[in-house]
């Protein structure tokens, strides 16, 4: 940041010293030039059209010239000599009699002058220093200041004019000494205020992203608690507040992974506990070993195969490992399916499952992977079911072709600010939901993968105390045949 400011300021200061002093002179002697140059040529062009009778004319022209563009301006007439020489006669002078060519007594010098703008084209320009003029010839340094005088001639039908420009290149060396001490005060005053705000500026933005840094480490370390303060800057505010935000969720993440592994070791101690049990007391009690204690063995294993292979699968799909099976089927019918599953759960606990279609209608998908998404639905809202422990599965046709599935429950539903996080791989609404009496957990994270691939729409609607209502739409076959893998 300081050497930034010391650039900058080093930068301005060597244009000053560039335009100032070293290039002065050059600047001068072309803006005084442009004005002899310009106001030749208006003159030059008004007079072109001019009659000897239109003369005043040009005169009170010369005069606006000679003021605006600060020039002094002669006009003379070229005259024919009995000698057969052509003169020059001074007709006029306009602005400032002080100047060189309103003092020209010399009809030689007037002469030579007009015949040498005759023979290069009719423009003319002499420079003579002002040493030369009043040293006696002699030719000094340029430091004296010199006489820049143009000549053009005009041809007006009748009569031809030498019109003289005449204009002063006054020495700069004194003007440029004053700047020079000038701008040795302006370098000083800007390289401290250069330094000045370089350490402000520097103090204000880097001493923020210190901080940050330090809680950066901390964060690193697996401390989510840090807080990123960014102070008055816009862009470290900003940076502060995706550092904030990227803290918020690196702590959500880790806490739901920890939750993962509660819950995953949870459902893994308890099947192996059943398994270990059953199996010691068919070992060391006679008649244990029944077909009874068998099916709850191959139950619970089942079980652990269930929990493993539905981890692999989140895993494979957040990977994109999962290729679709594209198929024809009744979506009506792999609901039927589904519920049949349910039949003794209806018949032990109580539960009321309803499913309500008024027709059977067919789907192009994968068949295996809708099936287990209208098994998660189901087992989700099974297990949140409430008191009533009644889950309503209902089919809806739409007139636009497509088929929707709604699975509601009466339970304790979800707060609206968690219902974008539901279908999270890692989520767990605490004190809200109770941990599923049936699964893995990664149910609906399952759902979410299995309908993004098929490109369906799919949501969840919910209210506190009210229940959750779970849903999805597909294309219904006959509508559309095509689902892009």
């Amino acid at each position: 940041m300081v050497v930034s400011f010391l650039a900058f300021a080093a930068a301005v200061l060597l244009l000053l010293w560039l335009f100032q002093t070293v290039l002065l002179d050059d600047i001068y002697r072309a803006l005084k030039m442009r004005d002899l140059e310009r106001g030749s040529d208006t003159l030059a062009e008004y007079a072109l059209d001019m009659v000897d009778e239109d003369f005043e004319s040009v005169e009170k022209i010369a005069d606006e010239i000679a003021k605006n563009d600060n020039v002094c301006i002669s006009i003379c007439k070229i005259t024919d000599s009995r000698f057969g020489r052509r003169g020059v006669v001074l007709c006029d002078k306009h602005v400032n009699s002080l100047c060189f060519v309103h003092n020209i007594r010399s009809e030689q010098f007037l002469s030579d002058l007009y015949y040498k703008t005759a023979e290069n084209g009719g423009e003319y320009v002499e420079e003579i220093l002002l040493s030369e003029m009043f040293g006696g010839g002699e030719i000094l340094e340029a430091e004296s200041g010199a006489n820049v005088i143009k000549a053009k001639l005009v041809d007006c039908g009748d009569f031809e004019y030498l019109m003289l420009f005449n204009t002063e290149l006054v020495p700069l060396n004194s003007t440029v000494d004053t700047l020079r001490v000038q701008l040795i005060y302006i370098s000083i005053i800007l390289i401290v205020v250069a330094l000045a705000l370089a350490f402000i500026f520097s103090s204000r933005i880097s001493k923020p992203i210190r901080e940050m840094s330090k809680e950066a480490s901390k964060l690193a370390l697996g401390d989510y608690s840090v807080n990123f303060d960014g102070g008055n800057c816009s862009e470290t505010m900003t940076l502060s507040a995706t550092l904030n935000r990227a803290a918020y969720e690196l702590s959500r993440l880790d806490r739901m992974q920890k939750d993962l592994i509660a819950n995953v070791s949870h459902d893994l101690r308890t099947p192996l506990t059943m398994i270990a049990g059953y199996t010691e007391a068919m070992r060391d009690l006679p008649g244990e070993a029944t077909p009874e204690n068998m099916q709850i063995v191959i139950d619970e294993t089942n079980r652990l195969t269930s929990l493993v292979n539905d981890m692999l699968e989140v895993s494979r799909y957040q990977n994109g490992e999962q290729i679709l099976k594209l198929s024809e089927f009744n979506f009506t019918n792999v609901i039927r399916v589904t519920l049949e599953r349910y039949a003794k759960l209806k018949e032990r606990d109580g539960y009321s499952i309803t499913f309500d279609a008024d027709r059977d209608v067919a789907v192009y998908a994968d068949e295996g992977r809708i099936l287990q998404v209208i098994y998660n639905l189901i087992n989700n809202a099974v297990n949140y079911a409430g008191e009533d422990k009644s889950v309503l599965i209902r089919q809806l046709v739409a007139d636009d072709g497509s088929v929707t599935l709604e699975v509601i429950d009466n339970g304790i539903g979800i707060p609206a600010e968690d219902l974008p996080l539901v279908w999270e791989r890692y989520y767990k609404v605490n004190d809200f939901h109770k941990r599923a009496n049936m699964g893995t957990g990664l149910g609906l994270s399952i759902v979410k993968n299995i309908l993004l691939l098929h490109g369906a729409q799919f949501g969840v609607r919910s209210r506190v105390g009210q229940g959750s209502c779970f849903w999805f739409t597909l294309p219904i076959a006959e509508a559309e045949n095509n689902i892009t893998e």
